[in-house]
């Protein structure tokens, strides 16, 4: 399930160049139900080891400009977000939350969810031209000599489609608790621009790595349905991972 918010403000959204954790929290705090936020802030929906809180979040779509100087991107309202879930009590309260509030505020400014839009159901095929509206992220924690890191893997890389095809199934399986047919899926760039595509961002301290672009998603159409609901790749609800049709 989607929604689109569009949300204005008297003076332009100034915010960090990197704002994910500011979008996340306006989100969090706007769903009123104390126990469900609670729930996916401190746990999600476990399958063995691991969590999933099942939604994800575009970047802020709108007319911006950035000044390196500050670290700042502007924003000149209005500006929208996409919101995707795949558990409809996520996005049913916030809708209703931000319904009801007439005053909300990203960072420290004050803006006003002016429209929300429902969008259609989505039918997936198992071949579609995708544009991702957030950066998509693959990775494996590797260990050597007891030491920790963090590999991130690139779109033009074999493993990353098997990172993303994996996460689809975990998903799949959470949300439906059944194994998902073994139907392949291929995630394909579209072209060879990896160093344009690549996006660097700092969530609350940590560096994450994830590519932007356009993409030929083509296999099982299950594990399409769960990635448009909740995200391609790693990080969805730190705003990762998030795309729209466009061929």
């Amino acid at each position: 399930m989607r929604i689109t918010l569009e949300i204005s403000s008297e003076k332009e959204i100034k915010l960090p160049i990197h704002y994910n954790h500011i979008l996340q929290g306006f989100l969090y705090k706007n769903l009123s139900n104390k126990d469900y936020r609670e729930f996916l802030h401190q746990k999600g929906y476990s399958l063995g080891n691991k969590s999933f809180k099942l939604f994800t979040f575009s970047r802020l779509l709108g007319e911006f400009r950035i000044v390196p100087q500050k670290k700042e991107i502007i924003f000149t309202p209005p500006v929208k977000i996409i919101v995707a879930a795949g558990v409809e009590q996520f996005i049913t309260d916030l809708a209703e939350t931000l319904i009801k509030s007439e005053l909300n505020f990203l960072g420290n400014q004050p803006v006003e969810v002016k429209s929300i839009g429902v969008h259609k159901n989505f039918t997936p095929s198992n071949l579609l031209q995708i544009k991702m509206l957030s950066p998509i992220v693959a990775y494996s924690t590797l260990t050597e000599s007891e030491k920790k890191w963090t590999e991130y893997y690139s779109p033009w890389q074999p493993r990353f489609a098997e990172l993303v095809k994996a996460n689809l199934e975990a998903k799949y399986q959470v949300l439906y608790g059944e194994i998902p047919s073994q139907e392949e899926l291929k995630i394909i760039p579209h072209g060879s621009q990896e160093q344009k595509f690549k996006s660097v961002i700092k969530y609350k301290g940590t560096v994450i790595v994830g590519y932007l672009g356009l993409y030929w998603l083509k296999g099982n159409p299950d594990l399409i349905k769960i990635a448009y609901d909740t995200g391609l790749g790693s990080k969805n609800a730190q705003g990762f991972g998030c795309w729209e049709v466009v061929g």
